[in-house]
This record gives C-alpha cells, structure tokens and sequence, in this order.
C-alpha cells in the first residue's frame, strides 16, 4: 500500500523549518509521497492577507523540488474553510495517510473538527516544538531537533525590516521581494 504524507499549513512563508520536517517525516517514515496542502481559508483563525495563489506559488517554489514530494491546491480550491478531516477523506482511496503537524498542533487537534476521525483516518506525525511533548502512545515522533522558526515571527522580521534570506530557500525570498509582501 502506498505510504502518502499529508503536510498542510497556511505556508505563509513556507521555510526552512517546514523543508525539514518534510525530509525527516518523508525518510524516517519511508514514505513514498508527500503532498504539501497549502490550506484555503483556515477554519481557527484569520484567512491570510496573503493571496492563496502567493503562498502556492511560494510553496512550489521551496518544495516543488524535493524527490516525493507534490505540492496539491485541493483546500485552496475547496470553496468554503479547510477542515483536515474533509482532506484526508478525499485521499484516504489512494493509500495509508501519515498526516505530519507540529506538537503545538498535536495539543490543539481535540478543537479540530472530527478529530475522532482524523485519528482513524491517519497516521499523525508529530514534529518535536519546544514547550510541547509528544506521547508516542498518541502519535509518531519525528527524531530531529525542535523547529525553532516560525512564518509568523518571519512576517514579524520581514514587515520590520529585517533580512530572513537565512530561514528561507531562495526562490522564496526571492519572491518575496519581488512581490513586496510582509514589507
């Protein structure tokens, strides 16, 4: 059966941190796609002032690359807010589900809507976040460090001015000057 990890997220920037917590997820779990989910109107919070079609564009850019890897605008495409499980549905025909979140999400998925079934549905994935820990009764660890970056303090330096050429792939700083967002 094929082994598929899900990686979603408003990606707004997508970084280095999330490029190394799709390798680690995608060589320690043998997986043999990942698709990066890029989330249409996120159901928790704010939508993004930064275009879908921006942060797909920039997420192709820093993972469209990388072997196994497929970026995928189903939620951007999905009218209404994107829900996990509505995801994770339409591909569970297409083989075994690893969905991959932060342990800051992992605290937070009982508010997700039918979390119940996401668990049915997945393999949860769990990257290590400082101040969150991770019970491998509930989800599967990754072995790596702790990301310690994060788009929003990235938008934080970005919109005060400060360079963060080192917390991104290129091709997405690049962009992101091109197109003066976060400035």
């Amino acid at each position: 059966m094929t082994r598929i990890g899900v990686f979603g997220g408003e990606f707004d920037p997508p970084h280095l941190g999330h490029l190394a917590v799709l390798r680690a997820a995608r060589d320690q779990l043998g997986l043999d796609r990942v698709l990066v989910v890029p989330v249409g109107m996120p159901p928790h919070r704010a939508a993004s002032t930064t275009p879908a079609a921006v942060r797909l564009e920039m997420v192709e850019e820093a993972f469209g690359g990388e072997p196994g890897v497929e970026v995928t605008s189903m939620e951007i495409d999905r009218p209404g807010a994107s829900y996990t499980v509505d995801t994770l549905v339409q591909l569970a025909s297409q083989g075994r589900l690893f969905l991959i979140i932060g342990a800051d999400q992992l605290a937070a998925l009982d508010s997700w809507r039918d979390a119940d079934r996401i668990r049915e549905l997945a393999t949860l994935v769990v990257a290590p976040r400082d101040g969150f820990a991770v019970d491998p009764s509930e989800a599967t660890p990754l072995e790596m460090p702790a990301v310690d970056v994060s788009s929003r303090a990235l938008r934080d330096d970005l919109a005060g001015g400060r360079t963060a050429d080192d917390a991104l792939d290129p091709a997405v700083a690049s962009l992101i000057r091109t197109r003066g967002l976060y400035g």
